[in-house]
């Protein structure tokens, strides 16, 4: 009796369910860092009668030049967006015009206006100093990116085609220097400035066909029209 106890026993201890195995350690891995995305790349340079925008390829708008603002802290902004200038040059003030400093990146160029304290010949104030303008002289800069009017009219468009169908107060011909001259785009915001003889000057994008040229040769913003007073 004594001896089948003990063989039970046994049987029952070969049977029992053996204990769980502990779950394997997985070995040390180093975490992935994540990956930086890139910063976006300027694609055009859209000049506009209050603004002109930098984008990048999907129309994402990286920098807004407002041109009532500062106008050495544009100058800084488009340099962090667009790179080191070409070059630089400055222009003494006139009778008609203030002390400007200019930027350029070759095709496209930021002018800063230096205003003086005089009063207006008139005694009244201005409406409107732009603190700096923008000018387009090339289709793109020198670093390859392109530049229009928001209308995308483009530095070497053909001047008849961009003045087509436009309003006879927004094409004007300078018979002195043989220019032509097309009012892109008007303002929609700012009244205008009070000028030399009391002239209202509304500003806008300007395209300019230098004498000579059937083409447009340059694209400045923000400028006057005489035809639009």
């Amino acid at each position: 009796m004594i001896t089948l106890i003990v063989l039970a026993g046994a049987l029952s201890a070969c049977t029992a369910t053996p204990p769980a195995t502990p779950p394997a350690i997985p070995p040390t891995v180093d975490p992935v860092p994540f990956e930086t995305a890139a910063a976006a790349e300027p694609d055009r340079i859209l000049i506009g009668a209050e603004t002109t925008d930098v984008v990048d390829e999907d129309g994402t708008v990286l920098l807004s030049l407002r041109y009532f603002e500062n106008g050495d802290e544009a100058v800084t902004a488009a340099i962090n967006i667009l790179g080191e200038p070409q070059g630089t040059h400055h222009q003494d003030g006139s009778s008609h015009y203030p002390e400007m400093d200019g930027t350029s990146w070759g095709g496209f160029d930021i002018v800063v206006n230096r205003y003086s304290s005089e009063a207006m010949p008139t005694g009244e104030a201005r409406w409107y100093k732009p603190a700096y303008s923008v000018q387009a002289t090339a289709a793109s800069t020198d670093g390859g990116i392109a530049i229009a009017s928001v209308d995308e009219i483009r530095v070497g468009d053909a001047f008849d085609v961009a003045a087509e169908d436009q309003d006879t107060n927004r094409v004007h011909f300078d018979d002195a220097f043989g220019t032509r001259s097309v009012a892109l785009d008007l303002p929609t915001s700012f009244p205008g400035i009070i000028a030399d003889a009391g002239m209202e000057l509304p500003y806008g994008v300007i395209a300019v066909s230098d004498q000579g040229s059937i083409d447009i040769t340059r694209i400045v913003a923000p400028k006057f029209l005489f035809s639009l007073t």
